[in-house]
């Protein structure tokens, strides 16, 4: 179980994960980032059914599409959506990728690896999997500033999304700099896309529009089953053909026998 250091902490504290959940939405200084942020976690299951869900288990086939042929590769990803620890495994290659409360650890065939290449690209695929699996909760967090960065609008104003924008701060454990952008639609609060500006390893900077389809309840939340990635302009409009697919074939939840 991924987040044990801190349960203790919770433990002595006296509050729940859906508490905590709580208090992260509460810091949000502005209002109408703060009310529709409130409004998509319960469009996607309720903060105490994210409290209660514990560990998110998903079994993960990762393409990477290329002009010489599409690559693939299959992952088990481990992520706690309150505490947004996260663990990747990669069965054909035994590479073990770990980040929580201890920092950023990765094993290959029982090893430590030190390598600074390694290192930095298991980084970026854990981030990918601690924010996009649990989206939209995976937004608040500690060191983050969240706003309202104004409505899109679809064709013939048919369809409209309001988009929030997250930057990061220090005791964020994210690089200064980034910045993600995620539109909600209009009366649903659903999570539409997602536009990723970091410069994290496998995106290096270049800004990604994500795209999530496939939404399906995993007890009681709902979780994207496919995250299609792809080059954005400074808008988040489509700027080439897809780079990623991420595609969930079996997802499971352990529901949190902790406060």
């Amino acid at each position: 179980m991924l987040g044990l250091a801190w349960l203790a902490t919770a433990v002595l504290a006296g509050c729940s994960r859906a508490d905590r959940l709580d208090r992260r939405l509460d810091a949000i200084g502005d209002h109408r980032a703060r009310t529709l942020l409130r409004d998509a976690v319960w469009a996607h299951g309720s903060k105490y059914a994210w409290g209660e869900a514990g560990d998110l288990r998903a079994e993960v086939t990762w393409t990477e599409h290329r002009p010489i042929g599409d690559r693939t590769r299959r992952e088990v990803w481990t992520v706690d959506p309150v505490t947004r620890d996260c663990r990747i495994e990669v069965p054909a290659t035994g590479e073990v990728m770990v980040r929580d409360a201890r920092g950023l650890r990765v094993q290959r065939g029982g090893e430590s690896v030190d390598d600074a290449h390694a290192r930095a690209q298991a980084a970026g695929r854990l981030r990918l999997a601690a924010e996009l699996l649990p989206m939209p909760v995976s937004l608040a967090g500690n060191g983050r500033h969240i706003v309202y960065a104004g409505e899109r609008v679809g064709p013939a104003e048919a369809r409209r999304w309001h988009r929030l924008a997250v930057t990061y701060g220090p005791t964020s454990g994210m690089p200064a700099g980034d910045r993600t952008l995620v539109d909600l639609a209009d009366g649903s609060n659903r999570v539409a896309r997602a536009v990723l500006e970091w410069s994290d390893l496998p995106l290096a900077g270049r800004p990604v529009r994500a795209d999530p389809d496939l939404w399906q309840p995993v007890g009681n939340v709902r979780v994207s089953r496919r995250w299609r990635l792809r080059p954005a302009n400074a808008d988040g409009d489509p700027a080439g053909p897809r780079r990623y697919t991420l595609r969930i074939d079996a997802l499971t939840t352990e529901t949190a026998n902790r406060p």
